[in-house]
């Protein structure tokens, strides 16, 4: 990407997060327009991770590829900023690939990929790379045969790490952005010194996601008890991922972001922190529903209505200010962005660097 598109991208960006302070303190009427499109390709998997429920039955009547290539042509009418390709795994159907250069070619500048990357074999990311995807995670759940049992597939980890050292490999070559996803979860919680020390160890950026029941596509009894962490083993395992991170503290979370878990799981809405992420992102799923978030399921169909109309209705827009004050069932998806437009998380990750702060004591407002 060259100089002038990098700037433009700032810009927009610039404009987005300067707009939601505009809605938080003075115009809360104010609709933002997303810039992100959030694609669930297919709500099929591959694996059977115990963490979610789309493994659990088979989702038919999908959008075909022409329609998701109308879906990227009306998004790029819309000037979106980036599109993400998940599921579910993406990669699984057949026209994945086909579909993320179509994005490129209408004009879609950046690509994403999400994936267990079981898929993502040498071949296939020459594939995937050719086709202008320039960032992925890829999700680990700990090391060894933990992740074997939490992803239901033996030689699951193997295969990843494997696929995951390659996309390292080409990291430099394409400019690529890169995590490592693990989701902390009740069967796993005790592993997050070592998932640490594998990410240094690789050298790749982690990310924490945080299980939870309310999304639409873990809402199984089976998911609420991983949603379901003990407080004093994640107390003992945030205190040892600290001691990591004190050493070494590159390719690991923030300070803001680890002390954000504990309050996920002791309150999931966390309405003092307003969601930039409803904001940011239009979810489109596999059989054609847009709109809702991830805790909220969508009213309307890219079938039936056209996409610029939807982002537009009143209805979208009054929903997407109550999601933006967190009047939600709460989900803690994308915690991280939520924080990582609030200031003072700035300033007590610099306080934490300096070692007036710990995980012991959380009680700063984010």
């Amino acid at each position: 990407m060259n100089f002038l598109d990098s700037a433009i991208d700032t810009v927009r960006l610039g404009k987005f997060f300067a707009a939601l302070a505009l809605k938080e303190h003075a115009l809360p009427a104010l609709h933002v327009r997303p810039l992100v499109g959030e694609l669930f390709l297919t709500e099929n998997c591959n694996l059977r991770c115990i963490s979610c429920s789309c493994w659990r039955e088979t989702t038919r009547n999908e959008l075909s590829t022409d329609e998701w290539k109308e879906v990227l042509r009306q998004l790029a009418r819309l000037r979106i900023y980036k599109v993400n390709f998940t599921g579910g795994e993406p990669l699984t159907r057949r026209d994945a690939v086909e579909l993320m250069g179509f994005a490129r070619s209408v004009g879609i500048r950046h690509i994403h990929l999400n994936t267990n990357a079981i898929l993502l074999t040498p071949a296939k990311l020459d594939e995937v790379l050719a086709a202008g995807v320039r960032s992925f995670n890829i999700s680990v759940d700990g090391p060894g045969a933990l992740h074997d049992r939490i992803r239901g597939r033996k030689g699951a980890f193997i295969r990843t790490i494997g696929h995951l050292r390659n996309v390292i490999a080409e990291r430099e070559r394409h400019d690529l952005k890169l995590r490592m996803n693990f989701t902390v979860m009740r069967d796993n919680v005790s592993a997050l010194p070592e998932i640490a020390a594998l990410a240094q160890t690789l050298g790749v950026r982690l990310y924490l996601n945080l299980a939870t029941d309310q999304t639409f596509l873990f809402r199984d009894p089976a998911v609420s008890d991983q949603a379901r962490v003990p407080a004093d083993e994640l107390a003992v395992a945030l205190e040892k991922f600290e001691q990591v991170a004190r050493k070494d503290a590159r390719w690991l979370p923030r300070y803001s972001d680890l002390r954000y878990i504990p309050r996920h799981f002791d309150n999931i809405v966390q309405r003092g922190l307003p969601c930039a992420e409803s904001q940011l992102k239009l979810m489109i799923h596999s059989r054609g529903e847009i709109g809702g978030c991830w805790g909220h399921d969508a009213r309307f169909n890219v079938r039936e209505v056209p996409i610029a109309e939807i982002v537009d209705a009143p209805s979208y827009r009054s929903e997407h200010a109550r999601f933006f004050r967190k009047e939600c069932v709460g989900c803690g998806s994308n915690y991280s962005l939520n924080l990582r437009w609030r200031p003072g998380t700035y300033l007590q990750d610099t306080l934490w660097r300096l070692g007036f702060r710990n995980l012991r004591s959380t009680s700063e407002a984010p």
